[in-house]
């Protein structure tokens, strides 16, 4: 393993200088969210995609002027294909105007990739700090939600169906799994001292008031903790189990609807935009994809858009390999060319955007870590961050397409990543030496 202490200053500049990034992507999302609601569309590009574009330069040379190890000569690959790509999709479509699109949206995944990298090559020196960087990150997010919602100011993303604030911080979806994060990590927390309590009430406060309905998992999370991390004895695991799914299969068949619905204050906030999102959508036959058929109940159009795309793709093996681009991928999945929207399922957009080549580059380090701990059944806090923050992504969207999201993916994923590499390494060395040593 490479001694961090022992490479250039450069190096060690750039993971210092990746560090405060850390400490302070929200700082950025918050001025990019007022400078956006304040300019709207007058703006050619936004103050986060200026930021975080010398950043990704900064970045690719730092890759540049090091060596290229297994862990990042997939970001040289994808670096490599993708501007090839790009003028492929300027002369299918006829026109170079997509080009600065194209290349924005490549951006997003390009510098969660290498955020990525930094954190897996420094994985000890930023896990040194984790518990700094989310406390520091939870005061802000919080502290801006709160205060945004008791002065009035800020966003409401729901007013249509109730009272919220989510500050000017930009995306909704990003500002949940950004809050839904903070609430697993000091949940973990909360045995090592009573301010880890404190912590957990402000995250849940702030989710709460933004609005988002994934604040409704966190009983769900939090009945698991209490039976698997808390409780050891098997009883109460069984108990708990059971209740979990007979909670899930009551709801599902409607038997609860008269009590989470109508009696409980907490669900009754969320019904009209609950009932809304499963009502308004009625296309759940026009879906010929089984997994996308099943979501459309919960997500309507956004399993409607994702199983119109794969279907364009599927039917145009031409595209598979290399993808529609990103304003193509608009269009095929029933939106105008170039819009601004896709399935908003990050694993799919993906797929759409960049094919079966970008996909898997993209993935790659993400796989590696996921597999493995699935495959060792770990329930870690780091593990449990890398799960949520997956499905999220996957069913939701904007996490590795969206930089603040992808922040504290990057971060624990980075974390695991670095010691399973270490680890891996470790275990071939002790099995070289007694073949060594028979030699001998």
């Amino acid at each position: 393993m490479v001694n961090t202490f022992d490479q250039p200053a450069w190096k060690i500049k750039i993971r210092q200088i990746v560090l405060v990034y850390l400490y302070g992507f929200l700082i950025i999302d918050l001025i990019n969210g007022i400078l956006l609601n304040s300019f709207g569309g007058e703006m050619p590009i936004s103050f986060g995609q200026l930021v975080r574009g010398i950043f990704t330069i900064l970045l690719l040379f730092d890759i540049i002027a090091s060596r290229i190890l297994n862990n990042n000569k997939h970001i040289i690959y994808l670096l490599f294909i993708t501007p090839v790509t790009m003028i492929l999709y300027c002369f299918r479509d006829g026109t170079f105007k997509a080009l600065p699109l194209e290349l924005v949206a490549l951006i997003k995944p390009l510098f969660f990739l290498l955020l990525l990298n930094q954190v897996v090559q420094n994985f000890k020196y930023f896990n040194k700090h984790l518990n700094k960087i989310i406390i520091a990150n939870l005061l802000f997010y919080s502290g801006t939600i709160i205060l945004s919602y008791v002065l009035g100011t800020g966003i409401n993303a729901y007013s249509t169906y109730y009272d919220a604030n989510k500050s000017f911080f930009y995306a909704s979806n990003t500002t949940a799994v950004i809050g839904f994060s903070f609430s697993i990590y000091f949940t973990y927390q909360l045995k090592y001292g009573f301010t880890n309590l404190f912590f957990l009430i402000l995250a849940l406060t702030a989710l709460f008031i933004s609005g988002s309905m994934i604040v409704l998992v966190y009983p769900l999370f939090l009945l698991y903790f209490l039976a698997y991390k808390i409780i050891n004895k098997t009883f109460y695991k069984l108990i708990t189990t059971t209740i979990m799914i007979l909670a899930v299969v009551l709801f599902i068949t409607g038997a609860l609807n008269s009590i989470m619905f109508i009696d409980n204050a907490l669900f009754l906030r969320y019904q009209d935009r609950a009932l809304h999102s499963i009502n308004y959508f009625d296309k759940h036959s026009t879906i010929n994809i089984t997994p996308l058929r099943w979501y459309s109940y919960v997500s309507a159009d956004r399993a409607h858009r994702a199983n119109t795309g794969l279907n364009n793709i599927i039917n145009e093996p031409s595209s598979l390999a290399i993808g529609y681009g990103n304003a193509m991928r608009s269009e095929k999945v029933g939106e105008d060319y170039a819009g601004r929207t896709g399935s908003e399922m990050d694993f799919i957009d993906i797929f759409l955007d960049y094919g079966i080549i970008g996909f898997l580059l993209i993935y790659i380090p993400i796989l590696r870590t996921i597999f493995p701990l699935i495959w060792r059944l770990s329930t870690t806090m780091n593990a449990m961050m890398i799960y949520f923050i997956f499905l999220y992504s996957n069913l939701a969207g904007h996490v590795i397409t969206a930089p603040m999201g992808g922040a504290l993916f990057a971060l624990f994923l980075g974390l695991e990543y670095g010691k399973l590499s270490t680890e891996k390494k470790l275990v071939s060395s002790n099995n070289i030496r007694p073949k060594l040593k028979i030699a001998l």
